[in-house]
C-alpha cells in the first residue's frame, strides 16, 4: 500500500482511541506512487505530511538543531548523519532516551537497517 495510506489508517486508530492512548505517530516509507514520505499522526488523529518528523520525549532538546540542519533533497548519508548527531544529542539530553540508535532507510530497494551502539554515538558521553 501507499504510505500515506498506511498513514490513514494510523490516524483512523490513533482517533478511534483517543481515550486510551497518550501518543503521536510517525509513519515514514517508500511507495511507487509517491516515493518517500513521513506523515506526523499529533494526538487527536490530524494526519500530516511533513518533510521531515521527530517525536518522543528527547525531541524537545534537538527541535532546533533539526530545523537548522534540515534541507530538502538530502542525500542517504546526509539525513542519516543528520538523524544519528539529533538522535544522540537528545539521548545525552533527556534521561529516558538512550542505549542505541537504530535507523531504517525505505527505497525501492527495500530496507536498511543499521544500529549504533551506545559506546560509537557522534555526541555524548563516549563521544564528549
Amino acid at each position: 500500500p501507499e504510505v500515506k495510506v498506511a498513514a490513514h489508517l494510523m490516524r483512523r486508530l490513533c482517533y478511534e482511541n483517543k481515550d486510551n492512548l497518550m501518543a503521536g505517530v510517525i509513519v515514514g516509507g517508500w511507495d511507487p506512487v509517491s516515493g518517500g514520505s513521513v506523515f506526523n499522526i499529533p494526538l487527536g488523529g490530524a494526519c500530516i505530511p511533513m518533510p521531515f518528523a521527530i517525536g518522543g520525549s528527547g525531541s524537545t532538546f534537538i527541535y532546533g538543531l533539526v530545523d537548522s540542519d534540515f534541507k530538502e533533497n538530502m542525500t542517504k548519508e546526509e539525513a542519516l548523519a543528520l538523524c544519528t548527531k539529533a538522535v544522540s544529542h537528545a539521548m545525552a539530553r533527556d534521561g529516558s532516551s538512550g542505549g542505541v540508535i537504530r535507523t531504517c532507510v525505505a527505497t525501492a530497494e527495500g530496507n536498511e537497517r543499521e544500529m549504533i551502539p551506545g559506546n560509537k554515538l557522534p555526541y555524548g558521553p563516549a563521544g564528549w
